[in-house]
């Protein structure tokens, strides 16, 4: 195996854990800014490679040229262009066909921005994804479980996007949300177990018991379990926010839900406080450690933010990020403590 190949093959899990983390801060300023639909088609936007600046662009106009597929807003409905043509001075019926995905129709130029920036974040991911795929093919001889989690990986990125044109077309209905958000994490899982087998190994460690990378592993299913109620809470938001434009009183009209989120916050600072107790006298571990306790305070933070200043926009992206990052360091604790440590019962 040329070590060329080995150092490239390692910094494009490197490079996609990264953009992974940029895709999700995109997702969550498109949800927090709800711009979600600016973009009633998907892949292209109002029918354009290019999305429109102004609402000129989405109207029917006399005398102007329109493109197959291209979309206009008239009467409060979206209609797609059957074919190129000249219009005239009349609205020809026979020239379009009204757009039944989704009763959506709604332009805001902001909002088409950002979601289309949020697709271009997930594009660019595509590329370093395909490459890290082609470079796995070279330990087909050394170590084939490299090609079958970049397959895996590809195939989740495929999924992804499959997942993100049905999230458009549902208008954005909530259980789609929550799949295509666990298709994020299930990137994360594959891409730290991608780079956790391709780093250089540790010397071993020995414990007296399997119970700790137990508990490691239970801190990984509380904190999804925590990520998958935080959705769940971001979706009564919404709903809220369609109907009340005061902010101070969503959090009174929350679900038992956000209760049951903000209180599980205790059991995600006891289990991780009981992981770093058996883990205190291994030096190996106490920066990953440190770094899980960190992040956890500043979750916690970000949390109250939410709760006391009402909402900020700003800080709904930051808290999940934090909770994503508090998600990878958690996985990757456990790869290591799986790969590194043997286990005396």
């Amino acid at each position: 195996m040329p070590k060329v190949i080995e150092y490239w093959f390692k910094k494009t899990i490197v490079v996609n854990l990264i953009l992974i983390y940029l895709v999700i801060i995109a997702g969550s300023i498109v949800r927090s800014t709800g711009s979600g639909m600016g973009c009633p088609d998907w892949p292209t936007c109002f029918g354009q490679l290019i999305p429109p600046t102004s609402v000129e662009e989405v109207t029917w106009q006399p005398n102007a040229l329109f493109n197959k597929g291209e979309m206009i807003i008239k009467d409060k409905k979206l209609f797609v262009s059957l074919d190129d043509f000249k219009s005239t001075s009349s609205f020809n019926v026979n020239k379009w066909v009204v757009y039944e995905k989704h009763d959506y129709a709604i332009f805001n130029p902001f909002h088409t921005w950002v979601e289309f920036i949020n697709r271009l974040v997930t594009v660019v991911l595509g590329f370093p994804i395909l490459l890290m795929l082609v470079l796995s093919c070279f330990y087909i001889y050394k170590d084939r479980v490299n090609i079958y989690l970049s397959l895996a990986t590809v195939f989740m990125v495929a999924f992804q996007a499959f997942l993100g044109k049905i999230v458009v077309d549902r208008n954005l209905q909530g259980t789609t949300i929550t799949y295509h958000m666990l298709g994020v994490f299930i990137l994360i899982i594959l891409l730290l177990w991608l780079y956790n087998r391709n780093k250089e190994k540790s010397t071993f460690i020995t414990i007296k018991t399997k119970r700790v990378v137990l508990i490691s592993l239970s801190t990984i299913i509380l904190s999804l379990l925590m990520i998958i109620l935080g959705t769940q809470v971001r979706e009564e938001i919404d709903a809220i926010a369609k109907v009340n434009i005061d902010r101070s009183t969503w959090i009174s009209e929350l679900s038992y839900m956000f209760y049951l989120h903000r209180s599980a916050v205790w059991l995600i600072i006891g289990l991780n406080g009981l992981l770093w107790y058996n883990l205190r006298s291994i030096t190996t571990y106490q920066y990953l450690m440190k770094s899980i306790i960190v992040l956890i305070f500043l979750e916690a933070f970000v949390g109250v933010i939410l709760v006391y200043l009402d909402m900020p926009a700003f800080s709904q992206p930051l808290h999940l990020l934090l909770a994503s990052l508090l998600f990878g360091v958690q996985v990757y604790l456990y790869l290591r403590m799986r790969t590194e440590i043997k286990m005396e019962v």
